[in-house]
């Protein structure tokens, strides 16, 4: 048997050798969540031995995210708004990026929390989860239309103590959804069909299709829920769409046509306009 130093060592030589980023966290973060140990443990318990059955375990998870399967999905979880999601492959694994809905929201509520949010195309619930936690009195409505994303974001409600405050839908966007919401947030699937096999192997390999496609110009679903968005948002509410870095203008676009305003676009933490934030327009 190896004891955990040199186990460690061997780790990060395998990732550092093989391009993998960042090798000694994530030599660290794979011996700590395989073997059930603490980063101090690593430092302070150096000397414990690491058996054969968790050695054959930590290998097969190194060379499977050397063979680009993200840790996220090794594990089966993600942190997201410095909350705990479990996914699936049947869910968008949620990335820093769509945290710029939860800070857009955030600030346009500042003072005047909302009481009713829609949550359109959920995946893992990550979104409307976030801002529940952010707004203890609002209750929300988080629609799906695939059974296997609603059971993992009714999981993760469950995980978080909110599975009383969420109702969960299975609905083509909004087609099955009744009522005004103070707040619509969506992360839709944006990418163009042909872009999706220039993607990097961990999301074309590992994010199901059907949350990423977005048609042939990524805006298929943009043009279902900006429709649908009118019907749905209070007078005095907000939608936070998520869009790609390209897509600004073209999201804009159709804001406008439909008759509603756009009220600004949030960059996200690297600059790129990643959040069109909607109002109804109406006086």
């Amino acid at each position: 048997m190896t004891t955990l130093k040199d186990f460690y060592f061997s780790a990060r030589k395998i990732l550092r050798e093989n391009g993998i980023e960042n090798p000694d966290l994530v030599a660290r973060y794979l011996i700590k969540e395989s073997v059930n140990v603490a980063d101090i443990d690593i430092i302070i318990n150096s000397g414990r031995l690491v058996s054969a059955a968790q050695e054959s375990l930590i290998n097969d998870h190194i060379k499977r995210h050397i063979s680009g399967e993200p840790i996220s999905r090794i594990f089966g979880e993600r942190e997201f708004w410095g909350i705990p999601f479990k996914i699936t492959p049947d869910v968008l694994d949620p990335r820093q990026d769509t945290e710029t809905i939860i800070e857009a929201s955030l600030k346009r509520f500042i003072g005047n929390p909302p009481e009713r949010v829609l949550d359109m195309g959920t995946g893992s619930g990550c979104i409307i989860i976030s801002l529940l936690s952010e707004w203890p009195n609002a209750k929300g409505v988080a629609v799906d239309i695939s059974e296997k994303a609603l059971a993992v974001a009714e999981e993760n409600a469950r995980i978080n103590n909110l599975q009383k405050r969420i109702r969960f839908i299975q609905s083509n966007w909004g087609d099955s959804v009744k009522g005004k919401y103070d707040v619509i947030v969506s992360n839709p699937p944006y990418i163009s069909n042909h872009e999706i096999t220039n993607l990097s192997p961990e999301v074309k390999n590992y994010d199901p299709i059907l949350a990423l496609s977005g048609g042939d110009d990524g805006l298929d679903c943009y043009k279902i829920i900006i429709s649908q968005i009118k019907r749905l948002l209070k007078q005095s509410g907000a939608a936070f769409l998520e869009i790609g870095y390209t897509q600004a203008d073209e999201v804009m676009r159709l804001v406008g046509e439909s008759g509603l305003s756009v009220s600004t676009v949030h960059p996200d933490i690297t600059g790129i306009l990643r959040v069109v934030e909607i109002s109804s327009g109406e006086k």
